[in-house]
């Protein structure tokens, strides 16, 4: 498997970055994991015919989906040309909020199936597993199997105790790391702390972590990665465009 990173920040990027998003390559299968602001162009460089088969969407914050709403009239487009060579384009994602999701289903582009915990399903040769999590709108961690390789997506979500049991032994965890630890706000919190994404990381025996959602020119990376290293001393930061092999 391959991952490459189109944005890490969240809720709103840094200069010059782009929010969640990420494309997966798992054998044959190329998911797209998210589309935040600034990434469909960061795809288009790399997927230039939008050779996707399906969008994984972890949930419907702008942060996380509002270059689906421009991705449309690419695929429009594309298709009138015969550039694309089928639509609609399958796309995974929470039902609510019911506006959002509206919006995803009224653009006639989009075939929408609704996700729910523990679905699972298989999209050419990836096992595809979903998993609610904990933040303020229906959430969804994403893992994918492939040839023995585990790559895990926490989604946006704070710490509760099933957490590290969803990750357990996978090769690679891309989690949620957008507080530093003096700024976490307790058990209600959203989001991991950086030392709760690298004590996710240690109790859950994975071999990598990355950290995202990174709070755009807000946040201290030097002290983010500090504190995640303080738990799992491999940790690093998910560097935009890069490429990580799984």
């Amino acid at each position: 498997m391959e991952l490459t990173v189109l944005g890490r920040h969240g809720p709103f990027p840094a200069p010059g970055g782009a929010c969640s998003g990420y494309l997966l390559r798992a054998g044959q299968a190329a998911l797209l994991l998210d589309l935040g602001p600034g990434t469909l162009s960061r795809l288009l460089a790399i997927a230039p015919q939008l050779d996707l088969d399906c969008v994984i969407l972890s949930h419907l914050h702008s942060d996380h989906i509002s270059d689906m709403f421009v991705l449309r009239y690419a695929l429009r487009q594309f298709a009138e040309r015969g550039l694309r060579p089928t639509l609609p384009m399958p796309v995974i994602a929470p039902d609510e909020p019911k506006e959002e999701y509206r919006l995803l289903t009224a653009s006639g582009v989009f075939d929408l199936a609704s996700s729910a915990d523990g679905l699972q399903l298989r999209i050419r040769d990836a096992r595809i597993r979903l998993n609610r999590v904990t933040h303020p709108v229906p959430t969804y961690a994403v893992s994918v199997e492939h040839e023995g390789k585990r790559f895990v997506y926490t989604g946006d979500t704070g710490a509760r105790a099933d957490l590290a049991e969803l990750c357990y032994g996978a090769d690679l965890l891309l989690a949620d790391a957008n507080f530093l630890d003096e700024e976490n706000p307790g058990p209600s919190a959203p989001h991991l702390s950086a030392g709760q994404a690298g004590q996710l990381a240690a109790d859950a025996w994975v071999k990598r972590l990355l950290c995202t959602h990174i709070r755009g020119a807000l946040c201290d990376t030097d002290r983010l990665i500090a504190q995640a290293r303080r738990r799992f001393p491999g940790a690093e930061l998910a560097e935009e465009l890069a490429v990580y092999q799984i």
